[in-house]
C-alpha cells in the first residue's frame, strides 16, 4: 500500500504541476488568443468602419443626386422669379401712366358731362314746351272731333228728306 500511496502522492504532486503548467499555457494561449482576438477586434471594426463610410458615401451620393438636381431648379426658379417681379414693375409703371392719361381724359369727360347737362335742362324746358303745346293741340282736335260728330249727326236728318226729293227729280 504504501506503494500505491507514493503513486498517488506523486500523482498528487506531479498534479499541481500539470495544472501549473496547463495554466501557464492557458495564459500564453490567452496571450495568444487575445492578440488573435484583438486582431480580430481591429479586422471587425474596421471592416464596420469600411462599411459605414462606404454606405456613408453611397447615402452621400444618393443625396448629391437629389440636392445638386434641386438646386440647379432652384437656381432656376429663382431667377425667373426675379424676371417675374422685374416684368411687373415695368408693367405697373405702364399702368401709372396709362392712368394719368385716364385722369386727363376723364377731366375733359367732367367738363363735356357738364355742358351735356345744361344742355339737357334746356331740351327739359324744350320738351315741356311742347308737351304744353300738345295738350292746346288736343283740345282742339277734340274740339274738330266734336264739331265732326254734330255734322254727321245732322247729315243723318238731313238725308231723309233728301231720298224725298230724289223721286221728284229727273235726274
Amino acid at each position: 500500500m504504501s506503494n500505491s500511496n507514493e503513486k498517488q502522492s506523486q500523482s498528487d504532486a506531479e498534479e499541481p504541476a500539470s495544472e501549473f503548467e496547463n495554466n501557464s499555457q492557458q495564459k500564453n494561449s490567452d496571450d495568444g488568443n487575445v492578440e488573435v482576438n484583438e486582431k480580430r477586434i481591429e479586422d471587425c471594426i474596421g471592416q464596420s468602419l469600411d462599411q459605414l463610410a462606404n454606405g456613408f458615401t453611397a447615402s452621400a451620393r444618393r443625396w448629391e443626386m437629389i440636392v445638386y438636381p434641386s438646386l440647379v431648379a432652384f437656381i432656376i426658379l429663382a431667377g425667373y422669379g426675379f424676371f417675374l417681379i422685374y416684368s411687373l414693375t415695368k408693367d405697373v409703371h405702364l399702368v401709372v401712366e396709362d392712368m394719368h392719361k385716364i385722369t386727363t381724359s376723364m377731366e375733359r369727360i367732367v367738363v363735356n358731362m357738364d355742358t351735356v347737362s345744361k344742355n339737357m335742362v334746356v331740351m327739359t324746358h324744350t320738351v315741356d314746351d311742347q308737351s304744353a303745346s300738345m295738350r292746346e293741340m288736343v283740345y282742339h282736335v277734340r274740339g274738330m272731333n266734336m264739331s265732326m260728330n254734330q255734322m254727321r249727326y245732322d247729315m243723318s236728318n238731313v238725308s231723309r228728306p233728301m231720298n224725298f226729293m230724289n223721286d221728284f227729280l229727273p235726274w
